[in-house]
């Protein structure tokens, strides 16, 4: 008969299996992301009707929100018994967001520079024709042009980018563990029975 696992390797094969589903739940949230891009793409979006490709910041952050929000009721459900600490949670949730969001920031690289170069350029110049036909003066103009160079640029879009995303990641993440987090309630002390009575 083999021997047990001692508590130190059932730990350390508990946080590998929740790993595992914590990048399962990533890799969902990317996939996502791209079928959503690469949609946009074949509709137009990103080539002519950019009115529709605004909402593409909407429908990401959607994506996260459903991921994260099913990696953290999974580790709760299924790995925990159904209790979770508002940190385990959070833990969960940031793990999925941070492996989401650079993933995906390669991806729309990768998009951007190869698979649809210019796209970035055509969507700003579309931006700049609103502003001008809504009366946006000069320095106005100059400030949006100014952001919109920099989103063209590869750190923007492999760190800052992701870096923002991120962010939107722990904001969901917090908002997803203090929704589901489940502790057992306290053991109440057994009262020790009194003395007998006499009659």
């Amino acid at each position: 008969m083999l021997p047990s696992p001692g508590p130190g390797l059932r730990a350390r094969l508990r946080a590998e299996m929740r790993f595992r589903a914590e990048f399962k739940f990533a890799l969902l949230a990317v996939l996502g992301v791209i079928g959503w891009t690469l949609l946009a793409w074949q509709l137009g979006w990103h080539t002519d009707h950019f009115e529709h490709a605004q909402q593409g910041k909407k429908f990401v952050a959607a994506v996260f929100a459903i991921t994260i929000w099913l990696a953290v009721r999974h580790r709760r459900d299924q790995q925990q018994g159904g209790r979770l600490e508002f940190g385990e949670g959070f833990q969960t949730g940031m793990m999925v967001g941070a492996i989401a969001a650079f993933l995906s920031g390669f991806f729309l690289t990768f998009y951007s520079r190869v698979l649809n170069p210019g796209w970035l350029q055509r969507a700003w110049e579309w931006q700049k024709a609103g502003l001008i036909a809504a009366g946006a003066k000069e320095q106005e103009l100059g400030r949006h042009e100014a952001i919109a160079n920099v989103s063209q640029t590869l750190i923007f879009q492999l760190l800052l980018e992701p870096i923002r995303t991120l962010i939107m990641g722990m904001i969901l993440a917090t908002a997803v563990a203090a929704v589901l987090r489940r502790t057992p309630p306290e053991a109440e002390p057994e009262s020790s029975p009194g003395p007998p009575s006499h009659p």
